[in-house]
């Protein structure tokens, strides 16, 4: 990047640069004025951009703003998803740009190249089947793209962004599933949500897992996975509360919100409060070793932290061949209880207020919580309880088959309080694969309005 100085016995500020051959040059801009000085510097680089050699390394370069200065500056600004970003630029972008100067990308030239290169996404092929880029992966590393030069706009590093006037919907393709239908085929049948809560090859401590997330309110992995004892109110009728309000990042190692920043409010289902108070009683010191106390999670890994996304979902697909059922993402129990219940005649407005609480629209901000309780209860409650036919969901301390007395309640008494919340939907590469799906996190701020 060039820069403006005074000199001495000239009342014209002087600007210095590099020309398209890599040779420093000064002149005089034959003005006092700071903005007008400016102006004819970054005309006079841009021209010399145009006019230099493809890829002659004239100031600092794509790579290196992306490893110095923008990678940093996005580790702080998304902690959760900073590598997610990184890895699409370093896979899609940088191969090749990355040698290129930052600064000559500001050229109609560049903005043409730049173009070309988003138009070949949608038949660059995929390095884990072979096959083209799904449409929502195109868009995404489209976006992140144009997040990376306006923020290198942002920091002065380039005199304008090549990217600001991509028509998306006119270049980029239609958004839709990489396998068609596999929507509509996936999910799972009561019956089958009965199997995965109590059938015995299927470990205790992931049988309770399973019921957490089928019938308490289709929670996703990191958010059932931060779920502790003191986040149920059992002092809460006609069913139990269980509040969330915060998720585990598997990459980070952390907790953080829940995807959409909103707190959970989840009536527990009956026979999800039949097997926590079981898992309390015994279950939970069976498999940790000593009673469970307030702060400690629901259903943890054996040694007490949280259950890793990567590893449930390899445990998952394990109970599902063990009981005979085909492979399915695990972020399917969500759709499995909001299915379950609208096909039981459930409000789909109470479910949505169990699922998705984050306003969408201006009346959703007259939603009471404390008012519509009782009929998200109801709606719970539609999942009907008598599909388990006295199966249960954790070991019985004598034995199968043998008497047992009643479950002592949960010693955890909450009253947590409700606020509505503030301000990729990917398909796996079959749902009949063995092998285990890729697993990335999800979140990027979009670039283009959809």
């Amino acid at each position: 990047m060039g820069n403006l100085y005074s000199r001495a016995g000239s009342r014209f500020l002087w600007m210095k640069w590099v020309d398209a051959h890599g040779i420093e040059r000064r002149a005089s801009t034959e003005t006092g004025d700071r903005a007008e000085a400016q102006a004819l510097l970054d005309e006079t680089e841009r021209q010399e951009g145009e006019r230099a050699p493809l890829g002659r390394q004239v100031g600092m370069t794509v790579r290196r703003f992306f490893e110095e200065i923008w990678l940093p500056q996005r580790k702080v600004l998304r902690p959760f998803a900073w590598q997610v970003d990184k890895g699409r630029l370093e896979q899609h972008f940088l191969p090749d740009f990355g040698d290129r100067v930052l600064s000559q990308l500001a050229s109609d030239r560049a903005e043409v190249e730049l173009l070309d290169w988003l138009l070949g996404l949608r038949s660059k092929l995929s390095k884990r089947d072979g096959k083209p880029l799904a449409s929502r992966t195109v868009w995404n590393i489209a976006s992140i793209v144009r997040v990376f030069f306006s923020d290198a706009l942002e920091r002065k590093k380039i005199a304008r962004d090549p990217t600001e006037h991509w028509n998306a919907e006119r270049h980029l393709p239609a958004k839709a599933d990489k396998e068609q239908g596999w929507r509509q085929r996936a999910g799972f049948t009561l019956d089958q949500v009965v199997t995965l809560t109590t059938d015995r090859r299927i470990p205790e401590d992931r049988r309770v897992l399973y019921a957490l997330r089928f019938l308490g309110g289709g929670l996703r992995p990191g958010e059932a996975a931060n779920a502790r004892w003191r986040d149920l109110d059992s002092a809460r009728g006609p069913l139990w509360r269980l509040t969330i309000a915060s998720a585990f990042n598997t990459l980070t190692r952390s907790e953080k919100s829940t995807k959409t920043g909103a707190e959970l409010n989840v009536p527990v289902h009956p026979v999800l409060r039949a097997a926590l108070e079981a898992w309390q009683a015994a279950g939970w010191q069976r498999f940790m070793g000593r009673e469970p106390k307030p702060d400690d999670l629901l259903v943890p890994r054996q040694e007490g932290g949280q259950r890793r996304v990567t590893t449930s979902l390899l445990q998952f697909h394990a109970d599902l061949e063990a009981v005979g059922y085909g492979l399915q993402r695990q972020y399917e129990s969500r759709s499995t209880f909001r299915n379950l219940a609208l096909l039981a005649g459930a409000s789909e407005f109470h479910i949505n207020a169990i699922t998705h609480p984050r306003p969408q629209k201006a009346s959703d901000f007259y939603t009471r919580l404390e008012m519509q309780w009782g009929a998200m209860c109801r709606a719970v409650e539609c999942i009907d309880a008598s599909a388990w036919g006295g199966r249960t969901v954790v070991e019985k301390s004598g034995g199968e088959g043998e008497a047992k007395e009643p479950a002592s309640p949960l010693r955890v008494v909450t009253a947590p309080g409700y606020s509505l919340g503030t301000g990729r939907k990917k398909a796996p590469p079959s749902l009949t694969d063995g092998g285990a799906l890729r697993v990335t996190p999800t979140g990027f701020e979009p670039m283009f309005s959809t």
